[in-house]
């Protein structure tokens, strides 16, 4: 098996790409040889800089051109099933599984991100889940900070592990210092004790998201030495 990490999350908008992004870049700049792979992107064209797809490549400085780490992409932002079915595109499991092959192999670790969340349909007859399953990585969800989110988080954890994925840690995402009161204080401690995984990181909301300060806030923020046994030459 490759190295490397699947993130996926609680809801779309969750903040994936960025968590990714920003994991990317603190490992890049720790010397390590990162690629990125998002298999599915709606609503947004792989080439366009803000793309997730060029996010996540210029993060991670992988050089691979963006049809590689984005092979589907569709116009409207819907679940890639939907989009796809709108514009007459049939999308398979092992479509998906033959791009992953195309570059899995490419880096010392590749950071893998899904689109949407965990159960969202990817095709006629899979999910996110089944693609995360067949890459078979570690899989790290990202969760939001504020009331409700344990419910989010530990649902998601459990389906997880029903679909025999290994949930290796929650990364929290978002978090408004200013704002923070006792449900923020607490939730950690509450999806470490009834979701069973550790928090491996609780990231702030940031206004400024170059590339430097990004590997800075995660090489502060996110508990890399988590990755050391995964990654060579750390």
């Amino acid at each position: 098996m490759g190295k490397g990490v699947f993130i996926t999350g609680t809801d779309t908008g969750i903040g994936k790409t960025f968590v990714a992004a920003g994991i990317a870049a603190a490992l890049s700049d720790k010397n390590v040889d990162v690629g990125v792979f998002k298999p599915m992107l709606s609503g947004a064209h792989r080439e366009d800089p803000e793309s997730d797809t060029m996010i996540l490549k210029t993060m991670a400085g992988d050089e691979s051109p963006p049809s590689d780490i984005t092979p589907f992409q569709f116009d409207e932002p819907l679940a890639p099933y939907l989009a796809a079915k709108r514009q007459d595109v049939q999308v398979t499991k092992q479509d998906v599984m033959n791009s992953w092959k195309n570059v899995k192999n490419r880096h010392s670790y590749t950071i893998v991100e899904g689109a949407g969340g965990i159960a969202v349909p990817y095709g006629e007859d899979f999910l996110a889940s089944d693609v995360m399953k067949e890459i078979n990585l570690p899989v790290i969800v990202v969760a939001r900070p504020n009331l409700g989110t344990v419910n989010h988080t530990f649902l998601t954890v459990d389906f997880a592990r029903r679909c025999g994925l290994n949930v290796i840690g929650v990364v929290i995402n978002g978090l408004k210092p200013e704002k923070e009161e006792v449900v923020e204080q607490t939730n950690p401690e509450l999806i470490e004790q009834f979701c069973k995984v550790p928090v491996l990181g609780i990231i702030p909301q940031i206004e400024k998201k170059d590339r430097k300060t990004l590997s800075e806030l995660f090489q502060t923020k996110m508990a890399l030495s988590f990755f050391k046994e995964s990654v060579r030459n750390f």
